[in-house]
């Protein structure tokens, strides 16, 4: 691997998410130095850093301002599907190409399985310990008081949607958003790689949940890592795939595994 300081960097690419990968929950949501620096060093060497989280796009960019970094990133993705690129005058242009086909996908799926997210709603609407997530007056996902109850609540979503292979969900702690099974945030971040010419194999990828398994997995980023708070299966999807599972929380346990993969030989 060439260092960061060569000409052409082995990392072109850093794929973060942001909540519990970047920030801590509960912490002041602000970057930190380690962090920071590894942002400057990536850039100076022509690297590119795209945010890739579940929140969706107005919220996404609060909570990167608040973040403060010292550099923008050049890609947002959001709702774990839609891409959007920095205008480089400080807005975002939609990738119309990709966030008009998923939008349509995802209108036809439901469609299909709207039995199915009949079943949901009921089961959320008759629980004191689910809540049904809205968007434009559509359910778009769930709510649950228990990371328990949530892994209850998959399990009996795989068997009801069992006739409709491609209606699947994506989910993080006690939150859950239904979706095409052919996007999420490994899908979205190939995407990235194609319309920017990055292969793979120059790609770091860290997440810390279930939602980012997707982008870990080595099939979209040969450099998958995560920071020491991941839960147990993102741990797991990082071994398997030849990653590196930091000591450090968070965007520490990020900086040093950008370190790591950038020294080696």
């Amino acid at each position: 691997m060439c260092l960061v300081g060569d000409s052409m960097p082995a990392l072109r690419l850093l794929s973060t998410d942001f909540d519990g990968t970047l920030i801590s929950y509960g912490s002041d949501g602000r970057c930190r130095h380690a962090f920071a620096e590894v942002l400057r060093r990536h850039r100076r060497a022509g690297g590119l850093w795209a945010v890739n989280t579940g929140r969706g796009f107005e919220h996404a960019l609060e909570g990167l301002k608040h973040f403060d970094a010292p550099v923008d990133p050049d890609f947002l993705l959001t709702n774990e599907r839609a891409i959007y690129r920095n205008d480089g005058r400080g807005g975002w242009k939609s990738h119309d190409e990709w966030n008009r086909l998923c939008d349509a996908r995802h209108v036809a799926l439901f469609e299909e399985a709207r039995d199915v997210v009949r079943q949901i709603c009921e089961r959320a609407e008759a629980s004191p310990d689910m809540t049904l997530l809205i968007e434009e007056g559509e359910p778009v996902g769930l709510l649950t008081s228990t990371e328990e109850l949530m892994g209850e609540v998959v399990a009996w979503i795989d068997a009801l949607s069992r006739p409709f292979p491609d209606f699947f969900y994506q989910r993080n702690t006690v939150y859950l958003r239904f979706c095409h099974r052919a996007y999420h945030k490994g899908s979205a971040l190939g995407e990235v790689c194609r319309i920017a010419q990055i292969d793979r194999l120059h790609v770091l990828a860290a997440g810390d949940q279930y939602n980012d398994i997707p982008m870990l997995d080595g099939r979209y980023a040969a450099f998958p890592c995560c920071p020491s708070n991941a839960i147990g299966p993102v741990r797991e999807a990082v071994l398997a795939a030849g990653g590196y599972v930091a000591s450090r929380p968070a965007s520490d346990g990020i900086a040093d595994a950008w370190t790591f993969f950038t020294e080696l030989p």
